[in-house]
């Protein structure tokens, strides 16, 4: 069931891979935006990660904080982001339990018509160009998802990815911090 703005944050509790534990309450009274990603090699993905850690010193100055989650084991996305330095913490969740708990879609038919986008394959090109080649995963159907979240622990966006490469763009992030 996907999370509706204005309602409440959906709780948590994880570890990201630093060993640090990270709750809805731990971040309470501070904007946290929550980022699903689909599996460690997904070139959109890298390329996400990495436009969006250019983006973040700005949004972090406005207060933001955010948590990066990925469908994939610890193992495999600490050899995947061992050489890139993440201005944010990321968190395996394998066994999509978080995913889950915010509806976190998955869909073979917008897999697929993601292909049909016209900025597909600049943005493949793209990912390429930084060196992110990518790979397969057995689960490539999940789709992304982003998910701000007020310091009073509602959920002021819900942003359910409409193809492989769709999250919220940090203007509308930043729009909303004020």
């Amino acid at each position: 069931m996907r999370v509706q703005p204005g309602s409440t944050a959906p709780d948590f509790s994880v570890t990201d891979l630093e060993g640090q534990p990270h709750s809805l309450e731990r971040h309470h009274g501070q904007w946290l935006l929550l980022q699903f990603y689909r599996y460690s090699g997904c070139p959109m993905c890298d390329l996400r990660l990495h436009d969006f850690a250019r983006e973040y010193p700005a949004l972090q100055a406005r207060g933001l904080r955010v948590l990066a989650f990925f469908h994939s084991r610890e193992a495999r996305l600490r050899r995947h982001l061992r050489d890139r330095a993440l201005p944010f913490p990321v968190v395996a969740d394998p066994l999509r339990a978080v995913y889950r708990r915010y509806g976190v879609e998955t869909s073979l038919p917008r897999l697929l018509l993601s292909t049909l986008r016209p900025s597909f394959y600049w943005d493949w090109l793209r990912s390429m160009r930084h060196g992110y080649l990518g790979s397969f995963d057995r689960r490539m159907t999940t789709m992304p998802a982003d998910f701000l979240i007020a310091p009073d622990g509602s959920v002021r966006i819900a942003h359910y990815g409409s193809d492989i490469g769709d999250h919220v763009p940090a203007e509308g992030l930043a729009r909303e911090l004020g």
